[in-house]
């Protein structure tokens, strides 16, 4: 196992030259997540950072409110239990809310019945001042870039904080999703004040992606990818500024791009 937990050494042999050679690859494993003795989850990523994994879902998916109300989090394997400080008849509504957006996001038979489920669904609403220089955002985005280089075919997620003036958390795994629920975990341990702080991830931003920054106040996503329509609809609907790198386009902002200040606006008019 090499990277920290991250892959594996596989031999494989060259179509073309017939040579023998060893290649890493990312791990991925099924984690079992259990909330106050139940399963509540299970979760294909690859088996490293788990508690800051599970904070980071569960702040996410609007299940505790604030890092404090986590207790214990005992990893054992590929179970993680955790014990919530939260009063059972309160913990059955929020776990019932998480069952409920999970069957939106993974069962909708199409655009449209997706995005009348999601409307009628509670969203989050981010309302932040913070604003980032587009040459400073710029910066954030090279140095980021060169810390997911080193990922072996694995997705990375960072948080940039505004406050510490650099990028305070780094989290890699082989799903886009989890990434964002383990550096938003790491991030909430160090009690990073997210209001004032951007996500950066390698992997496109579907909408559970965008809602989990707006469910702790991130005000500002950027991925490194292209845009998908259900975390663009995500984002005008929760409050987010969400910019992606599109190819041949540069960076490229679909949402509030009034946080990102030296930018030149040009507002198409009819």
């Amino acid at each position: 196992m090499h990277g920290q937990g991250l892959s594996t050494s596989v031999r494989g042999v060259r179509l073309d030259t017939g040579e023998a050679v060893v290649d890493e690859v990312a791990l991925e494993f099924p984690i079992n997540i259990y909330v106050n003795e139940k399963h509540f989850v299970t979760v294909f990523a690859t088996p490293h950072e788990l508690k800051e994994m599970v904070v980071g879902h569960l702040l996410g998916h609007g299940v505790v409110d604030d890092v404090e109300q986590v207790g214990d989090v005992v990893v054992d394997g590929l179970d993680i239990l955790v014990n919530l400080n939260i009063g059972n008849g309160e913990l059955e509504k929020r776990l019932e809310r998480y069952k409920t957006f999970k069957l939106i996001i993974t069962s909708c038979g199409s655009v449209e019945d997706y995005l009348r489920a999601f409307d009628n669904n509670t969203k989050p609403r981010v309302n932040s001042d913070f604003r980032i220089g587009v040459d400073k955002l710029r910066n954030v985005m090279a140095e980021f870039g060169r810390h997911s280089k080193r990922a072996v075919s694995v997705h990375t997620a960072g948080i940039y904080s505004d406050t510490e003036g650099q990028l305070v958390s780094l989290a890699m795994d082989v799903s886009r999703h989890v990434t964002v629920d383990k550096v938003i975990g790491k991030a909430a341990l160090q009690r990073i004040d997210f209001t004032r702080s951007l996500l950066l991830t390698t992997g496109r931003q579907a909408s559970d992606m965008v809602l989990k920054a707006a469910r702790v106040g991130i005000p500002i996503t950027v991925s490194l990818r292209g845009p998908i329509f259900s975390g663009v609809y995500a984002a005008l609907k929760s409050g987010v500024t969400m910019a992606s790198v599109v190819r041949g386009k540069g960076l490229t902002v679909y949402s509030y791009p009034e946080r990102i200040t030296g930018a030149v606006l040009k507002i198409a008019t009819r």
